[in-house]
Parts: structure tokens; sequence; C-alpha cells
């Protein structure tokens, strides 16, 4: 293979990485996409006040900078989740599906 072309499509690959996590960022931190990102804590919150105009006015936070910014915090914090929190928050579904899946990644690259 050629190397210019190695680079070429590797440095393409990098970008998009990156241009798709930090889209995946701002976005999450918008207050409309709150139903999306947060669905079982706001289930939650408004199963225990019972008004969802508490909700809404959480959502209306002013306009700041900060929201229209890219994290990566959560890319360590993602790494750090027990079984019992994955468990808690995301349900059986989700605890079984994400080791399954490490281990079918992790088994195609070892086969490599």
């Amino acid at each position: 293979m050629n190397p210019e072309s190695l680079i070429a499509s590797a440095a393409i690959n990098i970008g998009l990485a990156i241009f798709i996590l930090t889209l995946f960022s701002i976005l999450k931190k918008q207050p409309s996409n709150a139903p999306i990102y947060f669905p079982r804590r706001l289930s939650e919150s408004q199963r225990q006040s019972q008004s969802p105009s508490h909700l809404r006015d959480n959502n209306r936070s002013a306009l700041s900078v900060r929201r229209f910014l890219p994290s990566v915090s959560w890319i360590s914090r993602a790494f750090r989740v027990s079984e019992d929190e994955i468990l808690q928050t995301n349900g059986l579904d989700a605890l079984i599906i994400i080791p399954s899946t490490l281990l079918s990644s992790s088994a195609s690259s070892s086969s490599v």
C-alpha cells in the first residue's frame, strides 16, 4: 500500500471521528435534547414530582457559551462505570449488550 494513501486515509478517519465526537458532545448539552439522552432520569423525576412543569423550567436555562463548547470528560467516566450503575440507570439489556459487544470487538481484533 502506498504510504501517502495510508496517511490520507488515516487523516480522513481521524478527522471524521473528531467531528462526530464534537458534534455528539455539543448536542448532548442542549436542553432540548434531554429527552433523547436522559429519558430514564426525566421519567423518574416526573414520577416523583407528578408535575412536568419543573422540567420545562430547568430546560430553559440561560444561553451560555459553555453549552456550545465540546467536552470529552464523558469518555473517561464511561470507562469507570460499574455494573451496578449500568443496571440501575440503563437496565439489564444494557448490562448484557455492553460486555458482549466488547468481547466481540476484542475477538475480531485478535483474529487479524
